[in-house]
C-alpha cells in the first residue's frame, strides 16, 4: 500500500525557520509587517541554534565513521505528542547519530517539535496500518542500526544510552531486546507493565514490522536470522513509556482509534496463534474502553494453550485481565477460575495474589482472601523478576481497607500509622504482615479443631 505524503521531505538545514502560508509566519506576525524584534532576534537564535545541532551531528557521524562504530538512527511515527515528545527527543539526541520522524496527522503542534530535532521529517496521511506507517519510517533511516521510540517514551539514563551504543559496537547482534516500563497512574494498585521488547535491531529491508494495530517485528527477526552467531541480545536499557499514565478519559479517546483496526485483525486471522493473540489484545482494547461484557466474551473463547505457546506472558495478561473484569462485573466465583489459570502459569508476580485475595473476600472467604492480600506484599518485596510490579503505597491502602472492610479496625489503624518511605520500612512492614499472617493461620487451625 502506498503512503501519500501529506508535504515535501524535510531538509535538516532548515530545521527552524518557522512554516510559513498566506503571508503569515509561524509566530502570527505578517511577513515585513510589524514583526517584532523580539521575534527576529527568536528566530535567529532558533536558525543558528538548529545549524550548530546539525553540525555537531554530522561530526558525530564523521567520527562514528572512522571510528567503527555503527550509526545508530532512532526511527518514531507520531501523531498529537506535542506534550510529551520533547522530552524523548531531548534525551535522544546526543546519543544518536540520525533521528527520522513520520508524523501521521498532529493537530497540536507536534510538527514544530520533532522539526527542531529531525534530520529526516515527513508528514504523510494515516494509512490504517501501524506496520505500514512504521515501516515507512525505517526506510528512510541510513544507519546501520534502527531504535524504535514512541512519541510519549524516552530512555532517561544517560548510562543506559552508553551501554547500547557499546552492545552494537562490540557483539553486533542482529537485534536486541530492552525493557520498556508502562507506566500507570499513581492511584493504581500496579504501579507499571514492565515488558521486554525488540526494539533495536539492523537496518535490512528484510527486517520490517508486521500488524496493523499492534506491530510485532520478531518473526522478520528470527526470518533474517541464519547463522548460530546470529543473536538478540537483552540489554538492561529502561524505556519509559508514559502513556497509560493519562486519565482515563484521555486514554479512552487515543485507544478507541484503534477499535476496528483490532477488530478486523481478529476476524481475519490467518491461524490459532494468531487468533489468540488478536482476541487477547482486542480484549484488553474492551478493558480500557470498560466495556466489560465484550472483554469478557472474547476472553472466554480465547485459545489460551495457543497464546502460551507463543508468549507466556501474554497468555498471563490475558487471564489478568479476565479476573479484573469478572470482579467489575461482581462475579468472583468466576474470576477465581481465570486467578487459579494465572497461577499454573507463574507464582511469581504479585498480582495474581492480589486480585485471587480480592475474589476470596467477596465471596466471604475472609481469612484466606486476608492471606493473600499479605502475601502479594511479600512477593512484590522479592528480587525477581515482575511483569506487573505493585504500587507500594496503593497496596499499603488496598491492605488498609480490606482489614476495615472485615472488621479488624485496630490492624488497620496500626498500618496506617506505618511508613513505607525506604527499602527498610517496607521490609519492617513485611515482617509485621507476616505475624499477622501467622495469627490468622493459627486461628484458622484453632478453629478447625474445635
Amino acid at each position: 500500500m502506498p503512503v501519500l505524503k501529506k508535504g515535501e521531505g524535510f531538509s535538516p538545514w532548515m530545521a527552524s525557520f518557522p512554516s510559513c502560508s498566506s503571508g503569515r509566519c509561524a509566530s502570527g506576525a505578517s511577513i515585513g509587517q510589524n514583526a517584532s524584534s523580539l521575534s527576529i532576534r527568536g528566530f535567529w537564535h532558533d536558525f543558528f541554534c538548529s545549524l550548530l545541532q546539525q553540525a555537531l551531528t554530522l561530526t558525530a557521524r564523521t567520527m562514528d565513521q572512522t571510528s567503527g562504530r555503527p550509526l545508530l538512527s532512532l526511527c518514531m511515527i507520531v501523531k498529537n505528542e506535542a506534550e510529551h515528545l520533547e522530552t524523548c527527543l531531548r534525551l535522544a539526541r546526543p546519543h544518536v547519530d540520525e533521528i527520522v520522524i513520520i508524523d501521521t496527522g498532529s493537530t497540536d503542534g507536534t510538527q514544530d517539535i520533532a522539526r527542531r530535532y529531525a534530520d529526516v521529517f515527513e508528514e504523510i496521511e494515516w494509512p490504517h496500518s501501524f506496520a505500514i506507517a512504521r515501516n515507512y519510517s525505517l526506510e528512510r533511516a541510513s544507519g546501520t542500526y534502527i531504535l524504535v521510540l514512541d512519541g510519549d517514551e524516552y530512555i532517561p539514563d544517560p548510562r543506559h544510552w552508553t551501554l547500547l551504543r557499546q552492545a552494537l559496537t562490540n557483539q553486533k547482534p542482529v537485534a536486541a531486546r530492552i525493557c520498556v516500563h508502562n507506566v500507570l497512574p499513581a492511584s493504581e494498585v500496579i504501579a507499571a507493565d514492565v515488558l521486554w521488547q525488540e526494539r533495536v535491531f539492523l537496518n535490512h529491508p528484510s527486517i520490517r514490522y508486521e500488524g496493523r494495530v499492534h506491530n510485532q517485528i520478531i518473526k522478520s527477526i528470527l526470518k533474517f536470522i541464519n547463522t548460530e552467531t546470529d543473536k538478540i541480545l537483552d540489554l538492561n536499557v529502561d524505556v519509559v513509556h508514559i502513556g497509560y499514565a493519562h486519565d482515563r478519559k484521555k486514554i479512552k479517546s487515543k485507544y478507541i482509534q484503534r477499535l476496528e483496526l483490532l477488530k478486523n485483525e481478529f476476524e481475519e486471522a490467518s491461524d490459532d496463534i494468531e487468533k489468540a493473540y488478536f482476541g487477547y489484545q482486542l480484549a484488553v482494547l474492551y478493558y480500557i474502553l470498560e466495556e466489560y461484557e465484550k472483554s469478557i466474551s472474547v476472553l472466554d473463547i480465547i485459545d489460551y494453550n495457543a497464546l502460551f505457546k507463543a508468549n507466556p506472558q501474554n497468555a498471563f495478561y490475558a487471564l489478568f485481565i479476565g479476573s479484573q473484569v469478572l470482579l467489575k462485573l461482581k462475579k468472583p466465583e468466576k474470576a477465581l477460575v481465570y486467578c487459579n489459570n494465572m497461577f499454573k502459569i507463574t507464582k511469581q508476580e504479585p498480582i495474581a495474589y492480589f486480585v485471587t485475595g480480592v475474589a476470596l473476600i467477596m465471596q466471604k472467604q475472609i481469612e484466606n482472601g486476608l492471606l493473600m492480600l499479605i502475601e502479594s506484599f511479600k512477593v512484590n518485596n522479592m528480587t525477581h523478576y515482575k511483569r506487573f510490579p505493585l504500587n507500594v503505597q496503593a497496596l499499603k491502602n488496598a491492605l488498609i481497607n480490606a482489614f476495615k472492610h472485615v472488621g479488624l479496625h485496630e490492624l488497620a489503624h496500626q498500618l496506617e500509622h506505618k511508613a513505607i518511605n525506604s527499602n527498610e520500612q517496607i521490609k519492617e512492614v513485611e515482617v509485621w504482615l507476616e505475624k499477622i499472617k501467622t495469627g490468622i493461620i493459627l486461628k484458622e487451625r484453632q478453629r478447625m479443631i474445635a
